[in-house]
């Protein structure tokens, strides 16, 4: 059951990844506009080329986080199944909430709409961790604490920026789209703290062993 929830997953995310695109304008009338017309739309395309630049990222992003669980994952059960293909839903509604933000970019309303599926899409990730690891319940017995607490830190990075763009889209709506990139820098920060938190650890046990 755990590759065929992994091979569905994988159609899922390439769907949803490939669906962004279909956002874009065209012109009603491209055989018969000028130069100068042709200039003026592709530089009205540049807010909607950046949020479906953003969309893309965020996506990639998660299917990183599922590529992770999935290499730890051993079996599943029918819980885990259910909160899985929730995940899959939210997943798969990215596509039209791009849509949403690629005409109306500037609406307050859209972006918090967008933002909510984005979070609701890294919960349920974490929520699909922190079952399968809870007393090793779908994962190996030996699986190091460390690894678990790895993905459950980074699991939590899209949503905590999906809550953030949620207040910048209700105070300034025009940098709501800047503010995603902070996700860029979470995995940055959270990427530094955990490898010094395990470098620490390290050399903590091999003190002991030394004294041992």
């Amino acid at each position: 059951m755990i590759h065929h929830l992994s091979r569905l997953s994988d159609t899922i995310f390439a769907l949803a990844m490939a669906l962004t695109i279909f956002g874009f304008d065209f012109p009603k009338f491209a055989t018969s506009i000028n130069n100068s017309e042709i200039n003026e739309f592709l530089l009205s395309q540049l807010e909607p080329l950046g949020n479906y630049l953003i969309t893309f990222a965020i996506l990639a992003f998660y299917w990183i986080d599922h590529v992770k669980q999935f290499s730890y994952y051993q079996r599943t059960n029918e819980v885990h199944l259910w909160l899985y293909l929730i995940y899959l839903m939210c997943l798969f509604i990215v596509p039209y909430s791009n849509v949403l933000i690629m005409n109306f970019p500037q609406s307050s309303v859209v972006q918090i709409c967008y933002s909510i599926n984005i979070f609701l899409i890294g919960l349920f990730s974490f929520l699909n961790w922190t079952y399968a690891t809870y007393k090793h319940k779908l994962v190996d017995i030996n699986l190091d604490d460390t690894a678990i607490q790895y993905i459950r830190i980074t699991s939590l990075i899209e949503p905590t920026v999906a809550l953030i763009t949620i207040i910048v889209a209700l105070l300034i709506p025009s940098l709501w789209d800047i503010s995603w990139v902070s996700v860029i820098f979470l995995y940055i920060i959270v990427e530094m703290f955990i490898k010094k938190s395990v470098s620490t650890n390290r050399r903590d046990a091999e003190d002991t062993e030394a004294i041992n």
